[in-house]
């Protein structure tokens, strides 16, 4: 760009050195703007849906496609300070027929345009419905998803650890790890709730539980994950296989409430 203006310095005629030149700080002016604009909306926490006083509906669906249930994220506690916005949410699943099958809680936020989700949102619902009577203690561990994202950027790995204890004694482990996780591209997904143009992101899982504490007996469960996410929104769908690459299930945002 500079090497450029200089060139434009050395022409002999000087008007056409004015409208050039002129033309050129027009331009520095513009991209100048653009930069600021584009850097601005990147660091913009207020459009996630996990930062608003709201209810989101994610629809689960079988291997076959066929609705499953849904999972219904209520989000509350919404706080700003500086740079950063953090939200509370409580997270319910259901079956087909409505019936409840497991809750949740845990927390999102947002530091200059970076997302970092809960992980235990991450956690396979069907399995943690099993432990719905009992308490549940975990590491505070967050999955990010960076303010700027491009085809082929790997994100960071993620590893969980949840302690399950039945009247006071640790009944059962559980450890989740996400792995290998890659930026593919760009696709475009649309749902009941609307139309988004999302990154399509994948990752290796495993999740692991075992019972009668850390040395029990459990056999851990590798899976490969995709998902779909939309800058300044969340999270609009995700499929998950088995280590076969079979669809063992999926998701899809299907509503959202102010």
């Amino acid at each position: 760009m500079f090497n450029l203006i200089r060139e434009l310095l050395n022409f002999e005629h000087g008007l056409i050195l004015h409208v050039k030149f002129t033309s050129m700080k027009s331009l520095i002016i513009s991209v100048t703007a653009l930069v600021i604009f584009i850097s601005g909306a990147a660091q913009n926490c207020a459009g996630y849906y996990y930062l608003t006083n709201s209810e989101v509906e994610m629809t689960t669906y079988d291997k076959k496609a066929k609705e499953s249930g849904k999972i219904v994220y209520t989000i509350s506690g919404v706080n700003k300070t500086g740079n950063e916005t953090t939200a509370s949410f409580l997270s319910e699943m259901k079956d087909e027929k409505g019936k409840s099958l497991s809750k949740g809680a845990g927390k999102y936020k947002c530091s200059n345009g970076s997302l970092f989700i809960d992980a235990k949102v991450a956690m396979p619902q069907e399995q943690m419905a099993a432990y719905k009577e009992m308490d549940v203690k975990a590491d505070e561990v967050f999955i990010e998803y960076p303010a700027s994202l491009a085809a082929g950027q790997s994100l960071k790995d993620v590893s969980l650890k949840m302690e399950v204890i039945n009247k006071g004694t640790v009944f059962s482990v559980i450890t989740l790890d996400q792995t290998n996780s890659k930026v593919e591209g760009k696709e475009s997904v649309t749902s009941p709730a609307g139309t988004w143009e999302c990154w399509k992101i994948t990752y290796d899982g495993r999740f692991r539980s075992t019972i009668g504490g850390p040395s029990g007996i459990g056999v851990p469960v590798n899976f490969k994950s995709t998902e779909w996410f939309a800058p300044g929104f969340g999270i609009v769908k995700t499929e998950t296989y088995n280590k076969n690459d079979k669809l063992m299930g999926s998701t899809l945002i299907t509503a959202t409430k102010k």
